[in-house]
């Protein structure tokens, strides 16, 4: 019993004693070794750490490994260590060690040598005794830095920067090839010295670029420029002096040499250095020449009141001297030719006045000079015979685009330009239609053109240039000269030296009461714009129209420019321009041709526009002049009563547009040669009552006809019966007085037929032949009118829905009452505007009017029914 009471008693202790042990926090054993901790080595070059000098060591970064000899208590320990850093550059500030594990206590470096990358001993130290000491701590680390005599080294970045204090100095040796401007350096060889050692670097890239200059004055604005070397060099420590130079361009050409450099800069230890290598500029240079003229021109010029006004550089700019001279040449209006010599300076629309300096004389590699030009006002938004820069490229063919802006033949109207679009026609009479609508082109009520505004208004002053200097005759490379705009009052005899001058301009320049005779002696004219010189009496003119024409450019002009003058005669002189390719003589007062030009000219464009011409001379064989090359053939509002018979239908070529409107035409000569011309205008000749059915009898080549705002009044028979009438494409007889069509103008004689407008003339019927055309892609009969203005077109073209090729059809402005008839959405586009008492189904074309396919020209106040989208 009490055994069991034994047992019990060690049971329930048992169990108390687990319980307890449950209970209880669990001791971690420690597995840190509380006898070792860790050192590390760091290694510097004595020259960077305090209290230390010495060399022998050539680059810190040559290390690779460290051996070291410690002493603890009585025991020597040798242990060798590998030594890095992140970088060969980052090396020269400083080496670290691997950790060395250790016994915690007191050591001292004995000894440590140096390994290089192959395991060679490089050096061998000994710590001073203040320093050779550390200890470790037991779990902790230690950082012991050891000291090594290395050579003391820092880096060096060289910017290259003008030296302009001796403008008069020439240096010792120079590229022989040519001078340079300081922009072209792009590399850079330097030696350098101290003591008796030269360290040479060879062709360091260098970055040009224009800043401020750094004086301490933040407000001047003065600006200059430099080149830096990124490169960042290695040098010994020490003072240098910069002993030569060479640079060189982008192709590594060498550009200069100098081996006399008054240069200096000092290298610390582990410190980079700016060294400027001063490169000489020369005043004698040309270009820098060249800039000091662009100085006094603008000067001479009220430079200090220029503020421009025009497109091409900021609003209000002017030239800033504010720099360096080698500079100045970085001006608004001002190009460079490579090597920094002035190329073009245009001076138009900065407000120049005065008399233009002697120093332009300096500029003897100027090819282009713009003192104002035909568009200083800017009326035609882009001139592409105004393009400084792009020189005499492409000369004919710029002046074609600018005469088709300046001078826009006679449009024809909406109705034919949509129908040619649709076939993927263009032809100039119909460009406007790009940028504007008919109602911008034409008055409604006549049937004329609107004047389109495109020169200056003659006697507007711009600028008050008063005078050119006799210098100007230096410019021998001079190839575009345009003087405009200014009071200039006569040109020097010495513009005849300007032997490479092909285009010249003089235009609108109201004070030169005299014509220029100095022009007619210049030897390589290729382009002449005397335009808009009103001041010149009609002798004046002739008299420099004569010189022109028997000059020594008599052979060479290809592009005259004698428009808005007071020119009465053209004299048979002009038969020696053989080159003549561009001839405008629009609106001056010419009545007179002495001569037929016969074969000996052949124009490409000819524009005898607002004179008083009533025939052109022939020769023998009935010619005036070579006709093939033609392309425009212009001879608006003059006083012809009869087309000139000066075509021929029988020509090899078409001439593009031939342009009679605004004349006096009531008849074709019986014996009439014919015409080969893509359109043929002759709009607004109110004695033309019947069509001409001389094209028909001389068989004409004619693709376009355009007779609005005549007063035909019939179209004989046989007026297209012939077989080039195949070749018509569209024809407009607008504000006319015709009330049928001859039954001859169907497909059979007209099967190409695109276009066809007979608004505003007298039908009261429908006019259906030219439906017969299954080619047929707009028809407009706008407008009629009886003889009392009364609205005489009542009928609905019944049917029409089903000609397939049909895109527009123009019936506004008529008296159209309800109309019973599918209609089509093919034809796209309907014109029923104006029509008071129409009533008009729409429900066949409201879901594509809905879907933007579908164009329906109409009046709010119509009945218009079945598609509300429309209200």
């Amino acid at each position: 019993m009490k055994l069991f009471r034994l047992s019990i008693s060690a049971m329930i202790s048992l169990v108390v004693a687990f319980i307890l042990a449950g209970c209880a926090r669990v001791e971690e054993p420690d597995y840190r070794e509380k006898d070792y901790g860790y050192v590390q080595f760091k290694l510097y070059k004595e020259a960077s750490y305090p209290g230390t000098k010495a060399t022998q060591l050539d680059y810190l970064g040559d290390v690779a490994k460290l051996k070291v000899t410690l002493r603890y208590e009585e025991n020597l320990i040798s242990q060798t260590l590998v030594m890095g850093a992140s970088s060969d550059e980052a090396a020269e500030y400083g080496l670290r060690s691997d950790k060395l594990k250790l016994l915690s206590g007191d050591y001292q470096v004995v000894t440590f040598t140096l390994y290089n990358k192959v395991d060679e001993p490089v050096y061998d130290g000994t710590p001073s005794e203040d320093h050779n000491s550390f200890s470790i701590v037991a779990g902790g680390l230690s950082v012991h830095d050891l000291v090594a005599d290395v050579v003391e080294r820092g880096r060096v970045k060289f910017s290259i920067v003008k030296d302009m204090s001796g403008f008069n100095d020439t240096p010792q040796t120079k590229a022989p090839s040519r001078e340079y401007t300081f922009d072209e350096i792009e590399y850079l060889s330097v030696s350098v010295k101290t003591g008796n050692t030269v360290t040479a670097f060879e062709m360091l890239p260098a970055e040009f670029s224009v800043h401020f200059e750094d004086n301490g004055d933040d407000t001047d604005g003065y600006q200059t420029s430099s080149a830096v070397c990124d490169s960042l060099l290695s040098l010994r420590a020490g003072e240098y002096q910069i002993v030569s130079y060479s640079v060189f361009d982008s192709s590594r050409r060498l550009l200069e040499t100098d081996n006399d450099v008054d240069a200096t800069f000092i290298v610390e230890d582990n410190k980079t250095t700016d060294a400027d290598v001063p490169v000489k500029l020369h005043e004698s240079d040309e270009y820098i020449k060249d800039y000091y003229a662009l100085y006094e021109i603008w000067k001479s010029l009220g430079g200090p009141d220029w503020y421009y006004v025009g497109e091409d550089q900021p609003r209000g700019c002017n030239w800033d001297f504010n720099k360096d001279p080698d500079l100045w040449g970085t001006q608004p209006g001002v190009s460079l030719h490579s090597n920094g010599r002035v190329a073009l300076i245009n001076l138009s629309e900065f407000g120049f006045y005065g008399d233009m300096s002697p120093a332009i004389g300096q500029l003897t590699e100027l090819v282009e000079l713009y003192l104002g030009n035909h568009n200083d006002g800017n009326l035609i938004t882009y001139d592409p015979t105004v393009q400084p820069g792009k020189g005499t490229a492409r000369r004919m063919e710029r002046h074609k685009e600018y005469m088709a802006s300046a001078r826009t033949v006679t449009q024809v109207s909406e109705p034919i330009a949509r129908a040619l679009a649709e076939n993927g026609i263009s032809i100039p009479e119909m460009a406007m239609y790009e940028k504007m609508n008919e109602s911008d082109i034409i008055e409604k009520e006549t049937g004329k053109m609107r004047i389109q505004p495109k020169d200056m208004i003659s006697g507007k002053i711009n600028n008050g240039l008063k005078s050119l200097p006799k210098e100007i005759g230096y410019l021998t490379n001079l190839e575009q000269l345009f003087i405009a705009n200014g009071e200039i009052e006569t040109l020097p005899d010495e513009i005849a030296n300007l032997v490479s001058c092909t285009d010249v301009e003089i235009y609108n320049c109201p004070k030169m009461k005299e014509f220029p005779m100095a022009v007619t002696k210049m030897p390589n004219l290729a382009l002449l714009n005397l335009a808009n010189n009103l001041q010149w009496s009609p002798e004046e003119i002739l008299k420099g129209f004569k010189g022109l024409a028997t000059g020594p450019s008599r052979e060479k002009i290809q592009i005259l420019y004698l428009n808005e003058n007071n020119l009465e005669i053209v004299p048979k002189e002009i038969k020696n321009m053989k080159k003549l390719g561009m001839i405008d003589f629009s609106s001056n007062r010419i009545h007179t041709i002495e001569e037929a030009w016969g074969n000996d000219i052949k124009p490409v464009q000819i524009y005898f526009d607002n004179n008083k011409l009533s025939e052109f001379p022939v020769d023998e064989k009935g010619v005036f002049c070579y006709m093939e090359d033609a392309e425009t053939f212009s001879v608006r509002n003059n006083n012809f009563t009869q087309f000139p018979n000066i075509f021929d239908a029988e020509s090899l070529f078409a001439i593009v547009s031939i342009d009679f409107s605004y004349n006096h035409i009531s008849s074709f000569p019986e014996d009439f040669r014919g015409v080969y011309v893509q359109t043929l205008t002759i709009c607004n000749n109110p004695e033309f009552t019947k069509y001409p059915v001389e094209l028909a009898k001389s068989n004409s080549k004619i693709m376009n006809i355009n007779f609005r705002g005549c007063n035909i009044n019939e179209i004989p028979k046989g007026s297209f019966e012939y077989e080039n009438a195949i070749l018509l494409q569209s024809f407009d007889f607008s504000y006319n007085d015709l009330k049928k069509l001859p039954w001859e103008m169907h497909a059979g004689n007209l099967p190409y037929l695109y276009g066809v407008e007979l608004s505003y003339n007298q039908f009261s019927e429908f006019p259906w032949e030219p439906l017969d055309s299954q080619y047929l892609t707009v028809f407009a009969i706008r407008g009629q009118r009886d003889e009392n203005g009364a609205r005489c077109l009542s009928d609905w073209p019944e049917g029409i829905y089903q000609h397939r090729g049909l895109r527009g059809f123009y019936i506004g402005s008529n008296n159209l009452g309800k109309i019973d008839d599918t209609i089509s959405t093919i034809c796209y586009y309907l014109d029923i505007s104006d029509n008071p008492e129409i009533v008009f189904d729409a429900s066949d074309v409201c879901y594509a009017i809905q879907q933007g396919a579908y164009i329906l020209i109409y009046d709010k106040t119509q009945e218009i029914r079945n598609c509300d989208i429309l209200f």
